[in-house]
């Protein structure tokens, strides 16, 4: 295969396949939920709005994963992936907030989202770019993100309107806290996290020890029905987790990066004692 053949392949201009268009069709299908999110925001039904950004959150979550296991990911399937990222994870949750809450703030609510919405693109800008250079990446290094990846940053921004779906006993909490200046002022914050270089936890590249693998797999069949069974009790409260996840990877990060380093230096050591005793 000459280097044309190759740059082809790479960017997903060859011969088209089932294998390797599926990835494409199920990153599509993430975009038309978002699409469709801002299809119920403007007719004011925000619990389905909401809904549709999770589906989109779980989607993208797959395509991923589907072009590695049928070994089918190409330049094309990344940058697809990131305009439809961009529009369920930027620009679907900030016209939900805005309609449902912020427009009453008037120009103030409309920068708000705006910025949201920046942040959002140079988050996922930056993670393109990112992938250039995976490969250079020391192995521990891909256990953690930059900052707040986009589907959990506009998930995490969902939680105010997520609260006021819940009709429970703790109704009156969201009733007192939940108005303009508290959201406006959490949107914001989540906009920073998404956009900061504060190292988060991934689980793309932690291998799991088998002792714990069944324990794991039933947590989250648990979890799972729970989800599905009480949504809006669960997904803040598995929101509020992720936020209390976010000092613990930076703590374990700061402990592998010291490791790491002072590895190096120990071999760094060893080589130059080496070459010394050979001179002798």
């Amino acid at each position: 295969m000459n280097s044309d053949e190759t740059r082809e392949k790479r960017a997903g201009h060859g011969s088209p396949s089932i294998t390797r268009l599926l990835p494409s069709m199920v990153t599509m299908l993430g975009l038309c939920s978002g699409l469709t999110s801002i299809r119920y925001t403007f007719a004011g039904q925000w619990e389905p709005a909401v809904i549709f950004i999770v589906v989109a959150a779980l989607i993208d979550g797959l395509d991923g994963r589907v072009a590695r296991m049928l070994n089918s990911a190409t330049n094309f399937g990344a940058q697809l992936d990131s305009f439809a990222d961009f529009l369920s994870f930027g620009v679907a949750p900030a016209f939900l907030l805005y309609f449902w809450l912020l427009y009453s703030m008037r120009v103030v609510g409309w920068v708000l989202v705006m910025i949201f919405v920046v942040c959002m693109s140079i988050r996922l800008a930056r993670f393109n770019v990112s992938l250039y250079d995976e490969d250079e990446k020391e192995d521990w290094r891909k256990c953690f993100f930059v900052g707040v990846p986009a589907p959990i940053g506009a998930l995490l921004s969902l939680i105010p309107v997520m609260l006021t779906f819940y009709d429970g006993d703790m109704r009156w909490v969201s009733d007192k806290i939940l108005n303009k200046n508290t959201v406006s002022a959490y949107l914001a914050f989540v906009a920073f996290l998404s956009v900061s270089n504060i190292p988060t936890i991934s689980a793309k590249h932690h291998n799991i020890p088998r002792r714990w693998f069944y324990m794991l797999v039933t947590l989250l069949a648990v979890l799972m029905v729970l989800a599905i069974t009480n949504p809006w009790v669960i997904l803040p409260l598995m929101g509020v987790l992720y936020f209390v996840s976010i000092p613990i990877g930076s703590i374990y990060y700061a402990y592998i990066s010291a490791r790491s380093t002072a590895a190096k230096m120990s071999k760094t050591r060893k080589a130059v004692s080496g070459v010394e005793t050979s001179k002798k």
